[in-house]
C-alpha cells in the first residue's frame, strides 16, 4: 500500500496544469497494529493495507517501504540485531526482509488464517499465533514456519509469552490459557477466571503471569496458573497488549492505555493521547530498553517515551488539521483543535508551538493572519488570542457585547489589516476596527442553534455570512462594513461556506450542493456538478478554485467543476494560498500537501546540469528568453523530499537573448545530492525546473578545517573516508597531550561531519588528528575563543 502521494505527476493533463504533492506524513495514514524495536533508535511498525514503516532515529523520522501486499499486517519482529525482519498478518501472510526492513518478500505460510502476534525468542527459535488454531514455530531464524499440534485446533490463539525456548504461555477465547514447559511439545490447559476471552498475556517468570482481554477482563497468577486472581477497575472494551518493562511497571494497550506499578495487581488509566474527550485505539507496545518505549495505535498513532512511561509524546502528528496559514512556500502555521504547529520547510516537519496558552482554552477552531507577523486564534469560550511576532507570544484580546461564553469562534476574516469579523457557533457576528485589539457584537441571532461558519466580502463594504441550522433559511448581509445586518431568505439550508469573487459572482456550499449567484446575491441557482459532501470554498487564483471536503477543482472561474478526490488520494479539510497558483491543503490524520502550477511563469529554460569536483558542485543553466524574471532560487535535497535553499541568482527581468547562469555549492556533506531551480517572477509566482542528480566522487582520505573557526563553543569537523576503515579522531592541547577521543569506530566510504562541544575547555589553540586503519593521518589546528 502506498501513502497518499501524487508527487511529480499532473492530475489532469488536459485541464489542471499543476502538481499535488504530499509533504506530511509521507507514510500510510492507517491503523498500525504491530511494533518492534531492535534498539532504542531502530524499529518498525506495521499495519493496515500492508503498511511497513521504519525509523533509525528513535521515531524522529519514519520511512515507508513497499511490502508488496495489501493484507493488514499485525505483528513484526527482528532477528540478528535487526538485519532480518519478519512481519505477519491477515490471511496467513508472512513477509521477510534481509536488509533491515527495506525490501520484502513473501514466505510460504502453512495457514490462511489471520496471524496476530509473534515472539522471536532466540536467533533460531520463534513463535507466531493467530486465528483458527494457528500456532507456528520456526527453528531457523524465521526462514520457515511450521504449524504445531495444539489442544484446540480451531480455537483462536491471540497472544503468547515465552520466557525461554521451553517455558511459555498462549492465551485464547473462553478464558483459556495454554502452558508449555518443553518448548511446545505438550501443553497444559488452564482456566483463567471467567469465560471472557483473553487477548494478551505477559509472563514475568515461571510463576507470575498477567493476562487481559475482552470487556475489561484482567487477571494474574503468582503460582504458575494454579490460581488466577481477577483485577477490577479496568473498563476497556478490548485490551490488545500487555507489556512490562521491569518487575513492577507495565502498560496495557486498549482505548487509551492503562499503567500498573505493582506487577499487574492494579491498573490506572492514562489519558495522554486523549483528544477532545476521545481516547484513540492503542494496539501494541515495544520497550527496547527499560526507559525507552513505543506505542502504536489507530489513525497512525506512533508515540514514544524516554522516561519509563512517565511522559508519552507522539513521534508524528496524526490528529486532524482544521486551519492552515503560510506566509510563503516554506513558513507557516497549522492547527488541530488542541494544538498549533509551526513549520519552516513547507510542512515536512511540524513543531508544536509551545508559546500558546493551551491551558486557558478547551478548543481551537479558527486561525488567520493579516501578515507574516500578526495572527489570530479563535477558541472556545468566545475567546480570541493575538500574536504580533509570528507566534513567539500570544495575548488574549477584548471581546465585548456578550454576557455568555458558551460559543466558539468558527472563522475569523479580515477585510483590511484594521477591519475584521469573527463568526461564532452561537449565532453571533463580531467586528473589530482597530487591528483586532477589541471586538464587539454586531449581530446576535436569537436561535441558539444557529452556527455561523462562513464569511466573505463582495466589495469594500458588503459582507456575507452563512451558517447551519438557521430557520427560516437565511443568508446574512451587511452593506455598511458590518455595522448593520439584514437577512435574505433562501430555499436551501445547512450552509458551510460562502465566497464572492467580485460584486456579482458568488458561491455558497450547502451540504452536498453548490449554489451560485451572478447578480450579486439577488438570485441563487444550484450547480448540479457538485454532488458530494463539501466544506469550504477556496480560491488559488482569480479563476482557479478548490472546494474542500470532497475535493472539487475549477480552472475556469467556477463554470465547470471536476471531482479530483480520487486523484489527490484524500479529502481536504482546509487550504491556504499565499500567492497565485500555489497552495497548501491540509486534512485528516496529519495530512499536509502542496499544489504548484508548473506553467505560469514565462521563462524558457534551456538545460540544467551539474558536475562535481574537489567537494564542490557546479550548476549551469541557460534561458532562451525571460519575462518578468526576478531570479532563481537554488534548492538542494538529499532525498528529493526535503528541500533547502542554498543560494539565489538574480534574473535578467525581460530579455529575448540567451542568458547563461551558474552557481557553485561548496557545502557538501554527502555523496549524492539532488538539485532544482525555483524560478520566481516579480509578482511572486514561481515554477520548478527538472530535478538533477549529482554524485560526488571520493577517491582519497581527507580532513578539512573545522567550521566555524574560531569555535564558540560548537564546531564541526568534516572528513572523507574512501574505503571501509577504522577511523580515529583525537583532540590535543597545545602541548600535544591527548585530551579527548572524538571518534573510534569502523566507517563505510562516505563524507562525514562530526560536531564537537568545547565549552568545558579553556580558550586557546588545539589540534585535531584523523587516523585510519589504512594508514592515513592528518592534523589540523583549531582555535577556541569563549
Amino acid at each position: 500500500m502506498q501513502p497518499q502521494l501524487t508527487r511529480n505527476q499532473s492530475l489532469f493533463p488536459l485541464q489542471s496544469t499543476g502538481i499535488w504533492t504530499e509533504v506530511h506524513p509521507l507514510i500510510p495514514r492507517v491503523d498500525y497494529w504491530g511494533v518492534h524495536f531492535a534498539n532504542a533508535d531502530t524499529g518498525w511498525a506495521v499495519g493496515e493495507g500492508g503498511a511497513i514503516i521504519k525509523t533509525t532515529n528513535g521515531g524522529g523520522k519514519w520511512i515507508w517501504y513497499e511490502s508488496g501486499v495489501e493484507n493488514t499486517l499485525r505483528t513484526v519482529a527482528a532477528v540478528n540485531n535487526g538485519q532480518r525482519v519478519i512481519a505477519a498478518g491477515d490471511g496467513g501472510m508472512i513477509l521477510i526482509s534481509e536488509d533491515a526492513g527495506e525490501t520484502w518478500s513473501q514466505l510460504s505460510s502453512p495457514t490462511i488464517r489471520n496471524i496476530w502476534n509473534m515472539q522471536i525468542i532466540t536467533e533460531e527459535i520463534g513463535w507466531m499465533v493467530g486465528e483458527g488454531g494457528t500456532a507456528l514455530k520456526t527453528s531457523d531464524g524465521g526462514l520457515t514456519w511450521i504449524q504445531q499440534p495444539m489442544p484446540y485446533p480451531t480455537a483462536p490463539y491471540w497472544d503468547l509469552s515465552f520466557i525461554d525456548t521451553f517455558f511459555g504461555y498462549i492465551c485464547s477465547n473462553s478464558g483459556i490459557i495454554l502452558k508449555t514447559t518443553n518448548g511446545g511439545t505438550s501443553w497444559q490447559i488452564q482456566q483463567a477466571g471467567d469465560t471472557r476471552s483473553l487477548f494478551t498475556i505477559y509472563a514475568f517468570d515461571t510463576l507470575w503471569i498477567s493476562a487481559a482481554g475482552f470487556a475489561g477482563k484482567v487477571v494474574y497468577t503468582s503460582n504458575g496458573g494454579n490460581n488466577w486472581i481477577n483485577v477490577s477497575g479496568v473498563s476497556a472494551a478490548e485490551i490488545n497488549k500487555i507489556k512490562f518493562i521491569n518487575d513492577t511497571t507495565g502498560f496495557m494497550a486498549c482505548s487509551g492505555f492503562y499503567q500498573s506499578t505493582d506487577r499487574g495487581i492494579s491498573w490506572f488509566y492514562r489519558n495522554d493521547f486523549t483528544v477532545s474527550g476521545t481516547s484513540p485505539l492503542t494496539t501494541n507496545i515495544s520497550f527496547p530498553t527499560e526507559t525507552t518505549g513505543y506505542f502504536t495505535g489507530g489513525e497512525m498513532l506512533l508515540a514514544k517515551t524516554k522516561d519509563e512511561g512517565e511522559i508519552w509524546k507522539r513521534t508524528i502528528v496524526n490528529t486532524d488539521f482544521i486551519n492552515v496559514y503560510f506566509k510563503d512556500e516554506q513558513n507557516g502555521f497549522l492547527n488541530t483543535n488542541q494544538l498549533i504547529y509551526k513549520t519552516n520547510n513547507g510542512g515536512y516537519t511540524l513543531d508544536t508551538l509551545d508559546t500558546f496558552p493551551y491551558n486557558e482554552i478547551y478548543d481551537i477552531h479558527s486561525m488567520t493572519f493579516t501578515d507574516s507577523s500578526t495572527g489570530f486564534i479563535g477558541t472556545s469560550s468566545l475567546s480570541i488570542y493575538k500574536t504580533t511576532n509570528s507566534g513567539l507570544s500570544w495575548y488574549q484580546i477584548n471581546v465585548s457585547g456578550t454576557t455568555d461564553t458558551i460559543g466558539t469562534f468558527y472563522k475569523i476574516y479580515f477585510l483590511t489589516n484594521s477591519i475584521g469579523f469573527a463568526v461564532a457557533n452561537d449565532g453571533k457576528i463580531f467586528k473589530t476596527s482597530d487591528k483586532g485589539e477589541n471586538w464587539f457584537v454586531k449581530l446576535s441571532v436569537p436561535s441558539l442553534n444557529t452556527i455561523f461558519s462562513g464569511i466573505s466580502s463582495s466589495d469594500d463594504s458588503t459582507i456575507w455570512v452563512v451558517g447551519t441550522n438557521t430557520y427560516p433559511f437565511e443568508i446574512y448581509k451587511s452593506t455598511d462594513i458590518g455595522e448593520n445586518w439584514f437577512a435574505d431568505t433562501v430555499d436551501f439550508m445547512d450552509m458551510s461556506d460562502v465566497y464572492f469573487k467580485d460584486s456579482l459572482n458568488g458561491w455558497i456550499l450547502s451540504s452536498n450542493k453548490l449554489y451560485r449567484t451572478i447578480d450579486g446575491g439577488e438570485n441563487w441557482f444550484q450547480d448540479f456538478q457538485i454532488s458530494a459532501s463539501t466544506w469550504q470554498f477556496k480560491p488559488i487564483s482569480s479563476s482557479h478554485f478548490i472546494i474542500t471536503g470532497n475535493v472539487y477543482e475549477s480552472i475556469d472561474s467556477g463554470n465547470t467543476w471536476t471531482n479530483i478526490t480520487t486523484e489527490v488520494g484524500t479529502g481536504f479539510s482546509n487550504l491556504y494560498s499565499p500567492y497565485n497558483y500555489f497552495c497548501i491543503p491540509v486534512g485528516m490524520t496529519g495530512l499536509v500537501m502542496n499544489y504548484t502550477d508548473t506553467t505560469i511563469v514565462p521563462v524558457e529554460l534551456l538545460g540544467f546540469t551539474g558536475s562535481a569536483s574537489n567537494l564542490k558542485v557546479l550548476l549551469i543553466w541557460h534561458t532562451i528568453s525571460e519575462k518578468n524574471n526576478y531570479g532563481f532560487e537554488v534548492q538542494r535535497s538529499a532525498n528529493k523530499i526535503e528541500w533547502k535553499e542554498v543560494g539565489f541568482i538574480s534574473g535578467k527581468g525581460n530579455t529575448a537573448e540567451l542568458q547563461n547562469y551558474s552557481y557553485e555549492d561548496d557545502n557538501i556533506e554527502t555523496q549524492i545530492y539532488f538539485y532544482r531551480l525555483k524560478q520566481l517572477d516579480y509578482a511572486g509566482s514561481f515554477k520548478y525546473s527538472e530535478i538533477i542528480e549529482v554524485k560526488i566522487s571520493i577517491n582519497n582520505f581527507e580532513l578539512f578545517q573545522n567550521y566555524p573557526n574560531p569555535a564558540n563553543p560548537i564546531t564541526k569537523i568534516k572528513y572523507i573516508v574512501p574505503i571501509e576503515s577504522l577511523i580515529e579522531l583525537y583532540l590535543y592541547d597545545i602541548k600535544g597531550e591527548r585530551i579527548s577521543t572524538l571518534l573510534n569506530e569502523k566507517q563505510q566510504p562516505g563524507i562525514y561531519t562530526t560536531e564537537i562541544d568545547l565549552r568545558n575547555l579553556s580558550s586557546g589553540v588545539y589540534f585535531y588528528t584523523l587516523k585510519s586503519s589504512a594508514g592515513f593521518s592528518k592534523t589540523k589546528k583549531l582555535l577556541y575563543i569563549k
